[in-house]
């Protein structure tokens, strides 16, 4: 059985590392879970933006989601609060100094009911 499911995997292209497989968003930024949303990491000089998205990468309104960015920056953590844009389309925050364009870490989501998810940007 176990050799099915392993052909049956490899034959589809499914595996456990695939199925969470960092993309890039259509923003450029990395594209990750995070439980149930997807999130788009998006730096710019000292500005982070993380755009959320449903399942099925459908965009969501950022009012209501609260996040935290965790950047692995030179060897140090950067830690960047973010909120909603006054236009409600992505959540922002702004970094104490300038960051790559690519960044290694985690964004912790929290939406209005209280759940908190991690999606990873390696």
């Amino acid at each position: 059985m176990r050799i099915l499911l392993a052909s049956l995997a490899l034959a589809t292209g499914i595996t456990a590392a695939g199925a969470h497989e960092q993309r890039t968003g259509p923003r450029g930024g990395a594209l990750v879970d995070a439980g149930t949303y997807h999130v788009e990491l998006v730096t710019r000089d000292k500005a982070v933006e993380v755009f959320v998205s449903d399942a099925q990468d459908r965009p969501l309104p950022a009012t209501g989601f609260k996040a935290l960015a965790i950047l692995a920056v030179s060897g140090k953590s950067v830690r960047v609060t973010l909120e909603p844009a006054p236009d409600g389309s992505k959540l922002v925050g702004a970094a104490a100094e300038a960051l790559p364009a690519r960044v290694k870490g985690a964004v912790q989501l929290t939406g209005a009911d209280g759940r908190t998810s991690t999606g990873r940007i390696n």
